[in-house]
């Protein structure tokens, strides 16, 4: 066996001099990685391309930008900032979102009134993407709406990618009304005139349908289907949208699935400051035409432990308020063991790698000094023939410390970063296991953290751990911890996913073969990512149905096996299909506050939670709500209307909905359609919003219909009450009558 033992100093390609003026301790990892790519830029050396054939890579001083989080002292923030060539995109109180030169970071934050440059790198979707479902998607249609409240008057946001601009579930449901008022496309090569920091915004009907798709449409559907989940009007399919009367204002971003379309030159302005901005568009559009927005996301990342991203979440704070709210998904981690800890009253802990790639990162926090080491475990009786060890004495702060092992033609690297925590007493380490092949194909390797303190490690989906037969002391890994940010964030509210339907019939009426084995209808579905958040917070706050979804597909780009139905529109043939993840959950709960925004148009995110910790269903019972797997439980959108309108309180109004009968009101009357052959008196009472009874009748049902005469001074949205003539309520309903 041959070891090597190489330390490289961080940013080895800055010149001294520039090292010296740059106060890297403000900066967050990837602001820090944008100084060296700046440098690399500045001395011609270059980065290695994603460039796009036909785009124009340009010089570096034209087109190497960051967008960031800027913290800085307010009175000096325009002078500054002015100075060093940065471009204001948006303030709030000390803290800018700028456009920055990459090679102005250095100086910029060594300026005394700058106190953090913050930033990281593009989320990924949150669709499930494991083997166990991919082709086993059941036709859900999602939660049932309320004819008195439909999202109208309410702007649903959502940023999202692979939008197809043209699908029928954007329209009414006559196919008449366009429904998406404005749309920014943050991928768009067409820039010349925009007054976008990045792509081009279209408002308008004609402007919008007349670009058909985002720009990466071709390639991606995600942000086709979460849409429709939220407010599609289904056209002419039973696959209605929870909010199906709301206006739409969409952001097409930039995702790790969506990097081939942007040029190598320009990544940096695609960050999470980035994504602040197309929050902000939304709600800002909807603030200008004077309505209530939510905003839906289904995409996020593996936070940092050492609050990378606080001034993100700051700036999410201050964009929340009355009628003003964000939900984002929690994530789809929680199929993995993800974390593992080692308290300090023990001398080891560990746990065996699992990952499919070349590479991992791990994250840990250690609150004293602490022995990393990666054990390899060869074939040979199962025990551990190399050792890659670091301790903190050996690693000075602010470097990266690497050794390798060879084995035959394999070779194994481990790489450790360490820093303080910018917010703490704790030592922060980003560990780097990289392989010459996939690491599951290498030999069995733990991770093992020694010490006289506390430690906590941090994996992901991608990175995760596992116990292996080659060392029964190392099994200290667990699932949960795993929020996704910005869905960690205190300002957002972060959804999970439930498991309700578990089978699926193609268009043909056969099933497609689904493994669930041990998945229990209406309860958290088994890759839901679970809490507590890595900031300690009680993450997710609510669940929603997640697992096999059906919504509108992208006639640009779909999949067969997902598809489980076609309309035809304007000539053109669409797709309707299924999907599985906290992706679905959170446009479900998004497309709930919309109709909620409708009846309380200023409701804040802290009134959501209210709602939600009195109305949610408690899915599994002997558990204590709110918990770190459910939130506040699974939400119901009837029982948070009638709290919203204050008649949750009245005994004589049912808390669900009646199975089996529809309600319609017509003008003077109510219209009932069972679902099966009614011959018997059914009790049907209308109370307005303040709790009084103002109509009460015995109507006799014989068949399937019956029509109600009401008074004509009974107009308004009214809750009807029916019970059949023993008294037993079957359930009640909101309507809007005389309408």
């Amino acid at each position: 066996m041959k070891k090597a033992s190489l330390l490289l100093i961080l940013l080895l390609t800055l010149l001294t001099a520039e090292a010296q003026q740059t106060a890297r301790w403000k900066m967050s990892r990837l602001v820090r990685q944008a100084v060296s790519d700046g440098y690399r830029w500045r001395s011609g050396a270059g980065v290695p391309g994603n460039e796009i054939p036909g785009r124009t890579r340009g010089t570096a001083a034209d087109i190497r930008r960051l967008t960031a989080f800027v913290s800085i002292d307010q009175s000096r923030a325009d002078e500054v900032l002015q100075r060093y060539g940065c471009r204001s995109l948006a303030r709030w109180g000390d803290i800018t979102i700028a456009d920055i030169p990459l090679g102005s970071l250095a100086g910029l934050s060594a300026e005394q009134s700058v106190r953090r440059i913050e930033a990281s790198g593009p989320a990924s979707l949150q669709s499930d993407t494991t083997a166990i479902v991919v082709n086993a998607q059941p036709v859900y249609e999602a939660t049932a709406t309320h004819q008195a409240y439909t999202g109208e008057g309410v702007v649903v946001g959502l940023v999202d990618v692979g939008i197809d601009l043209t699908h029928p579930n954007f329209y009414d449901q006559a196919g008449e009304r366009y429904r998406i008022a404005a749309f920014w496309d943050q991928l768009s090569a067409d820039t010349i005139g925009s007054r976008m920091p990045v792509g081009r915004d279209y408002v308008g009907t004609e402007a919008i349908r007349g670009i058909g798709g985002s720009t990466d449409s071709k390639t991606l559907n995600h942000g086709t289907h979460t849409a429709g989940i939220a407010v599609g009007s289904g056209y002419d399919t039973r696959y209605r949208g929870v909010a199906f009367g709301s206006d739409l204002c969409l952001v097409a971003n930039a995702l790790s699935s969506n990097i081939e379309y942007i040029d190598s030159a320009s990544l940096y302005k695609y960050t999470t400051a980035t994504d602040a901005l197309a929050f902000k568009y939304c709600l800002d559009y909807a603030e200008s035409q004077g309505r209530p927005c939510v905003v839906s996301l289904s995409e996020g990342y593996a936070p940092y432990l050492d609050q990378e991203d606080s001034l993100y979440a700051a700036v999410l704070d201050s964009l929340t308020g009355p009628g003003r709210i964000i939900v984002a998904a929690a994530g789809n981690g929680g199929g993995e063991k993800s974390y593992f800890e080692k308290s300090a009253d023990s001398e080891a802990a560990g746990a065996f790698v699992r990952c499919f790639r070349k590479s991992a990162i791990y994250r840990i926090k250690a609150d004293g000094p602490v022995r990393l080491s990666l054990y390899c475990y060869g074939e040979a009786g199962r025990a551990a023939t190399d050792t890659l060890t670091f301790e903190t004495g050996e690693v000075p702060l602010d470097t990266l410390l690497s050794k390798q092992v060879a084995f035959g033609e394999d070779s194994l690297q481990l790489s450790a970063y360490r820093d303080r925590s910018r917010f703490g007493d704790d030592d922060i380490w980003q560990v780097l296991v990289k392989g010459s092949r996939t690491l599951d194909q290498l030999m069995p390797m733990a991770l093992v953290v020694t010490g006289p303190g506390a430690a906590e490690v941090y994996g992901s989906t991608t990175f995760a751990f596992k116990d292996d037969a080659a060392d029964g002391r190392w099994t200290a890994a667990r699932r949960g911890r795993d929020i996704n940010a910005p869905s960690c964030f205190p300002a957002l509210i972060s959804v999970g996913a439930t498991a309700h339907r578990l089978t699926i019939a193609d268009p043909q009426g056969r099933q497609l073969d689904t493994d669930y084995s041990g998945t229990v209808p209406g309860t958290v579905w088994y890759y839901s990512s679970t809490g507590p958040s890595m900031n300690g917070l009680t993450k997710p706050d609510v669940t929603a149905p997640g697992t096999n979804v059906v919504s509108s597909y992208s006639h640009y780009y779909h999949r067969e096996d997902h598809v489980v139905g076609t309309s035809t529109f304007n000539g053109q043939q669409y797709h309707w299909g299924a999907d599985s993840g906290t992706s679905m959950s959170a446009p479900v709960v998004a497309g709930v506050i919309a109709l909620w925004l409708q009846a309380r148009p200023d409701l804040t995110p802290d009134d959501i939670r209210g709602v939600m910790s009195r109305c949610c269903r408690h899915p599994e019972a002997g558990m204590d709500y709110p918990n770190a797997t459910y939130g506040y439980g699974e939400i119901d959108a009837y029982r948070g209307l009638l709290d919203i309108l204050g008649l949750s309180g009245v005994e004589a109004i049912s808390q669900h909905q009646p199975k089996g009968v529809e309600m319609k009101p017509t003008a003077g009357s109510l219209q009932l359609s069972f679902d099966r052959t009614v011959d018997d008196n059914i009790y049907i009472k209308v109370y307005s919003l303040d709790g009084r009874c103002v109509f009460d009748s015995l109507q006799r049902v014989d068949g399937r219909q019956a029509s109600v005469p009401l008074p004509m001074a009974v107009t308004g949205v009214h809750v009807v009450q029916l019970s059949e003539a023993d008294g037993r309520k079957l359930g009640s309903c909101l309507v809007r009558l005389g309408f």
